[in-house]
């Protein structure tokens, strides 16, 4: 599915692509692209030389693969994490930049796009240049990220309190889960930087949209910076959950072994005087049966008595 909207005077309208000669000669025109067809790719080369990459290149993480540059053109291979309920989804959106013409691929909705569009269709935005457009959506992808990490960051202090509290089966799953959040956002923001590395290099790109991209690289290494402190606070987590969970076993251990250690005495003079054999003086004795329990009680509530005393039990 194509859509094309044209950017002029502050405006942006919606067309058709039977408008598109028209409305090319003018303003700047942004061709929005959802899960293209074959004769869509077709279409897409003949009027803007765009070049439709595979999906293997999409998923690379090679910089080659991310960025490039031919002659008047710029073409750009980037990720995007959206994050729904226990699933997390990075997504590649493929930026095609020449002249006046702008152009996003992708094969599902993107909300930083959608964000982008809505704020565009709301506010009269006067956009003179092709990348500026491309500013803009990473902008509001940077400030995405940023909220999330900020609510990772909430829901890591959260669980740090928690793991004193109780180490269920579910807060391992809700710490594994915000581990792979913040490497995936970390991957995330690396990718994002490598590329702007080299696009604000580029003699194509204004230089009013440099400065804005350099801000935003600088926002991004500062959230590079966040996601290394809750790296290393989630180690911690999971080294303190750990720590935890041991002495839990070695407390439930101890107490079978002093147990065990306990009734073994009973369980000797049990087995002695379970003996057959013939010349045994107890087995004949009118007290021996009282004596040997007695015996048992005895042994058994002075052991108790000295493992409490000692604080073992």
């Amino acid at each position: 599915m194509i859509k094309i909207y044209a950017l002029s005077g502050g405006r942006v309208e919606e067309r058709e692509r039977s408008d598109f000669e028209k409305v090319s000669r003018t303003g700047i025109v942004w061709v929005d692209v959802l899960d293209p067809t074959e004769e869509e790719i077709g279409w897409l080369r003949e009027k803007v030389g765009f070049e439709m990459p595979s999906k293997e290149v999409m998923g690379d993480i090679e910089i080659s693969s991310k960025y490039m540059e031919e002659g008047d053109s710029i073409s750009i291979n980037m990720s995007f994490v959206i994050q729904q309920k226990e699933e997390i989804i990075v997504e590649p959106v493929f930026f095609f930049i020449r002249e006046r013409f702008f152009v996003t691929l992708r094969y599902r909705d993107i909300p930083a796009i959608m964000i982008f569009l809505a704020r565009l269709r709301a506010n009269r935005s006067y956009v003179q240049f092709a990348e500026s457009l491309f500013s803009e959506i990473l902008s509001i992808e940077v400030d995405r990220v940023g909220d999330r990490l900020e609510i990772l960051g909430r829901r890591i202090r959260k669980i740090w309190k928690q793991i004193f509290v109780e180490q269920s089966q579910e807060l391992i799953k809700d710490i594994a889960y915000y581990d792979e959040l913040n490497i995936t956002l970390r991957e995330s923001i690396n990718e994002k930087i490598r590329v702007l590395s080299h696009f604000v290099k580029s003699p194509l790109i204004n230089a009013q949209t440099k400065r804005e991209l350099k801000v935003l690289m600088d926002d991004l290494s500062t959230l590079l910076d966040y996601t290394s402190f809750y790296m290393e606070k989630i180690d911690s987590i999971q080294n303190s959950l750990l720590g935890l969970i041991t002495i839990r076993q070695n407390e439930a251990v101890k107490v079978f072994t002093v147990i065990a250690t306990i009734f073994l005495p009973a369980t000797l003079i049990a087995s002695i005087f379970g003996m057959n054999f013939e010349f045994m003086p107890e087995l004949s004795w009118k007290y021996g049966y009282p004596y040997s329990l007695l015996l048992m009680v005895g042994v058994t509530l002075s052991l108790l008595f000295w493992v409490r005393r000692k604080g073992w039990l």
